[in-house]
């Protein structure tokens, strides 16, 4: 099993900051302003103690900028210089608005450290009624079961910027089977297994695999049909995660099979690619002699 590249990043004191977290968290220019004013001593700074004014400004003043006042801080016992109290990688406001503890690495968002995206009701909302595999159509906006138990919603994935390059991530979604053995030799390639079953997909796809480890690329397997063809069920994620231990994975159900109506390519696996916000970048079937997986090609090539 690969360490977990977020944890890494836990380690190393960094943030999974999503663009605009700073708005949503209501820091932005005027806390940077108050903090610079209340460290080196401006004119604001003075002024504010001449008059010695310390009620509405005291109580707004947003020392490390993610969306807690440091009065609010100082009540919850969290840090008011640092987003992320408890170092795991959800700053305290988020976990304040999900109901974790800001203070307790064990009680975060997602057990397995995936993104959270705080602007993703402005985002172009996807549903079950409304989302097509036309280019541009936005995925259903959804929760699903993962390996982990949690509920996860897919769009928290949005406009993740933590990789190498600085840019967004795309998002491979791999619709898989539990009785699909092609599927299963596909995670285990993902996972970094080479050997003579695994060694045609790294021939075909030499780049795909460090572009999801480095998280330029997020792969999301899906599972739409459990070992006798019906709609899987929280067993089947975790089974899968115990067959092809990935931390980088997120392994999801979809228990309605709704994905697999809308999204269903007539093989397994089959793969179609989002763009950082969840709109359809790329859904093709096929033809005969074109690359079997497109979108693991198109990722290969192009981004």
């Amino acid at each position: 099993m690969k360490s977990n590249p977020l944890s890494i990043v836990i380690g190393a004191g960094a943030l999974l900051v999503s663009p605009g977290c700073g708005d949503a968290g209501g820091g932005g220019e005027g806390g940077e302003a108050d903090a610079t004013a209340a460290e080196f001593g401006t004119d604001e700074g003075d002024d504010a103690g001449d008059t010695g004014d310390t009620g509405d400004g005291a109580a707004e003043l947003d020392s490390d900028e993610d969306g807690l006042s440091d009065v609010e801080e100082e009540m919850l016992g969290t840090d008011p210089n640092s987003k992320d109290t408890d170092e795991d990688n959800y700053w305290d406001s988020w976990e304040v608005w999900e109901g974790t503890d800001p203070l307790d690495l064990n009680s975060r968002i997602y057990q397995g450290f995936w993104p959270y995206y705080p602007n993703k009701d402005d985002l172009e909302q996807g549903s079950w009624a409304t989302s097509t595999t036309a280019t541009g159509s936005p995925f259903p906006r959804a929760e699903f079961l993962d390996q982990h138990g949690d509920s996860v919603d897919i769009y928290d994935f949005a406009n993740f910027t933590s990789n190498e390059t600085g840019e967004p991530s795309y998002m491979i979604i791999d619709m898989s089977a539990q009785w699909c053995g092609p599927c299963h030799n596909m995670a285990n390639w993902i996972a970094g297994v080479d050997n003579a079953e695994t060694a045609s997909l790294q021939t075909a796809y030499p780049t795909v695999r460090d572009k999801v480890y480095s998280l330029r690329i997020w792969w999301i397997t899906i599972i739409v049909e459990d070992a006798a063809g019906n709609p899987p069920t929280l067993s089947d994620s975790e089974s899968w995660y115990a067959a092809h231990q990935d931390n980088h994975i997120p392994v999801l159900v979809d228990e309605t099979q709704q994905v697999r109506g809308i999204y269903n390519g007539g093989q397994y696996p089959f793969f179609f690619l989002l763009e950082p916000e969840l709109g359809v970048e790329f859904w093709g079937i096929p033809g005969p002699g074109d690359n079997p997986f497109l979108a693991l090609f198109f990722v290969d090539q192009y981004l």
